[in-house]
């Protein structure tokens, strides 16, 4: 898959995920290092895909 491809869904399972997230959740989520976050993650996701999860939880809590 392309980049961002994995990115954009990334992105959308990240807003996705964000709508129904607690807020201490998204907080974790929002505070933690990429590698904090990749680590929630199932092994087989790319680096690119976690990108956009946290960007997609960023826009969500930032309200955007």
């Amino acid at each position: 898959m392309e980049v961002d491809q994995e990115r954009q869904r990334g992105l959308e399972a990240g807003r996705r995920w964000a709508k129904v997230a607690s807020a201490h959740e998204i907080a974790t989520v929002v505070s933690g290092s990429f590698d904090d976050v990749f680590r929630i993650m199932p092994p087989d996701v790319s680096d690119h895909f976690v990108g956009g999860f946290r960007e997609g939880v960023l826009h969500v809590w930032r309200g955007a």
